[in-house]
């Protein structure tokens, strides 16, 4: 029975409706709150998406729902190309490839950012994006269980559709709520998860489509699995051009039937920040002469698809702790499983309700000096709704290790991952081939700027200062996999040797003006239409102007949000 089995309303492309009101293409983090938002007694919507259902039970289970790795169904993995500016090491690129994405996946933490990253937006020139106006979209979707259903803060929500659940020393205040606007911008705090009431994993999925809601929709709501874009085709006259359809193809081997269905008002692109431009381009939106290379007709000279891919690079220093304190114990010892399965289906408590992670560190490097032994903040340094205060470092401390070498010590392991927020590195997604089930070209172009060896390094330095401090107020926490020193050369080599993804990709259809002044440009305005082309908006974590300083999650879902929004202004 739902949720625990595959028992969900889903079509193939052979019984489908020949036209819709609106075709969303990808059913993954923002595509299932689009498929919800559009949907009415009037309106059809159809939802297309490349993998599966993948609702098995495990998915449900917070500790066990992660799949960070490339032999889950629910994740869709490459390699990158050989990063020149690390030693050409390649990093193992996922994404989300079932109904919720990468909310079936990661780490399910609820951050929105601080108001200065919205507000940043808002005096780049984007008309209605400021933190002000983005707010009500993050309380929209938010079923926050930690507020009191009396007296809510107004600036969280309690009849949205997401559940959340929700170093003094070193000059950096403790708060609540890191999703508040009121906090400054440099704060250590408690973390807010997608759990909803019953201790499951709050997806996009689950929450934006429950089998009611589609069961009750389910002449004008068709949910298309397993199925792929072969292209989105076009109308042209006289230079306007609008979009029209897509061709869709069955990405179950070996069948690659395909099927033709229009859209008669729009076209919504959700297929993240390296699907979303490789359907553009295999639809002939793109940079002219890379469609010329692979023989796609070119429908828009759009430069900006594929540019300015972004990601959060981390490095990980590794501790042993004692065993008590971290989760490697149920690999050390197998039998305590049973315990907290126990807890976990009886009473709703125990490990298996726990995330990996529970509280974060954001810092302004800015703010430090040089041995970190002092903070210099203003009040104006406090007001985390200037633009200029976003935090460029996260520390995540994860009680979790390498098992395999902690084994042989006896220890459990604490992990501080440092997070580099506001990359300076561009990478790229283009086109392997005009198959549209290949997998496309990710170049993540990491650590090729200066600013992005300097910030590291300094994070690095500053998590192992609070690994020092943690020792001298006594508890027992011993290096296990670090820099062999605090010097720049042998950090460096650390970075090389460990810097990996947190799969935060971002930007590669960025809005921003066609023509911007920083020599990329953008692909979307501020109404997320793609620029030049009518009836065909991009929304996803791909239209961020650049990368927000937080967990992506929760400000996709608002672009969502605001993006339904829009369309309905548009289509009155």
């Amino acid at each position: 029975m739902y949720p625990f089995s595959s028992d969900f309303p889903v079509h193939n492309i052979h019984d489908i409706l020949e036209e819709y009101d609106y075709i969303v293409i990808g059913g993954g983090t923002a595509g299932c709150v689009l498929a919800n938002r559009l949907t009415s007694d009037t309106t059809s919507v159809l939802l297309v998406e490349r993998g599966g259902v993948e609702n098995g039970w495990k998915t449900y289970i917070p500790l066990l729902s992660h799949a960070f790795n490339s032999n889950d169904d629910r994740t869709a993995s490459l390699q990158s190309v050989p990063q020149k500016h690390i030693g050409n090491r390649r990093f193992d690129v996922l994404a989300g490839n079932s109904l919720g994405g990468g909310t079936k996946i990661n780490a399910m933490l609820y951050t929105r950012g601080v108001p200065a990253e919205y507000n940043r937006w808002g005096s780049d020139g984007r008309v209605g994006w400021d933190y002000d106006e983005m707010q009500k979209y993050f309380c929209r979707s938010e079923n926050d269980l930690d507020q009191n259903v009396g007296h809510p803060n107004d600036f969280h929500g309690i009849k949205g559709q997401l559940g959340l659940y929700a170093t003094t020393n070193l000059g950096i205040p403790y708060v609540n709520d890191l999703n508040s606007p009121h906090h400054p911008p440099q704060v250590c705090a408690k973390m807010h998860y997608n759990i909803d009431s019953r201790g499951y994993r709050s997806s996009t999925f689950t929450a934006f489509l429950p089998p009611s809601f589609v069961n009750k929709h389910k002449h004008r709501l068709h949910i298309c699995t397993h199925t792929a874009i072969l292209e989105i085709k076009f109308k042209s006259y006289e230079g306007d051009i609008s979009a029209q359809g897509v061709t869709l193809v069955s990405a179950i081997a070996p069948e690659r039937s395909t099927r033709y269905v229009t859209a008669k008002r729009e076209i919504i692109v959700c297929a993240g920040a390296l699907g979303s431009p490789q359907i553009l381009m295999l639809s002939g939106i793109g940079p002219e002469k890379h469609l010329q290379k692979h023989d796609i007709t070119v429908v828009k000279d759009l430069p900006a698809v594929g540019r300015h891919l972004q990601d959060h690079v981390a490095v990980a220093l590794q501790y042993r702790v004692p065993l008590r304190d971290s989760v490697v114990k149920l690999s050390a010892k197998p039998w305590t499983i049973i315990k907290e399965i126990i807890l976990y289906i009886f009473f709703g408590m125990g490990l298996l309700l726990a995330p990996m992670l529970e509280l974060t560190i954001f810092i302004q490097m800015r703010l430090f000096n040089d041995d970190f032994s002092e903070v210099k903040a203003t009040p104006k340094d406090r007001d985390s709704h200037l633009p200029g205060n976003i935090p460029d470092i996260e520390i995540m401390p994860i009680a979790f290790g390498r098992a395999a070498t902690l084994k042989s010590h006896g220890s459990g392991g604490l992990a501080l991952f440092v997070v580099n927020l506001q990359p300076t590195s561009l990478g790229s997604v283009t086109l392997s081939s005009r198959d549209p089930l290949s997998k496309p070209v990710v170049d993540l172009n990491v650590f090729e700027t200066e600013r992005d060896w300097t910030i590291m390094r300094r994070g690095i330095k500053l998590a192992m200062k609070i690994q020092k401090e943690m020792a001298a107020l006594k508890y027992p926490i011993v290096e296990h996999m670090v820099p062999k020193s605090d010097s720049d050369a042998d950090i460096d080599m650390f970075i090389q040797e460990d810097c990996r993804s947190t799969i935060h990709y971002s930007s590669t259809c960025r809005m921003a003006p066609e023509c911007g002044n920083d020599g990329i440009g953008g692909v979307v305005d501020d109404r997320l239409r793609v620029h030049g082309v009518r009836r065909l908006r991009i929304a996803d974590a791909s239209i961020f102007s650049q990368i927000l300083g937080t967990h992506l999650a929760a400000p996709t879902v608002a672009i969502a949000e605001k993006c339904a929004d829009m369309i309905k202004e548009d289509n009155m």
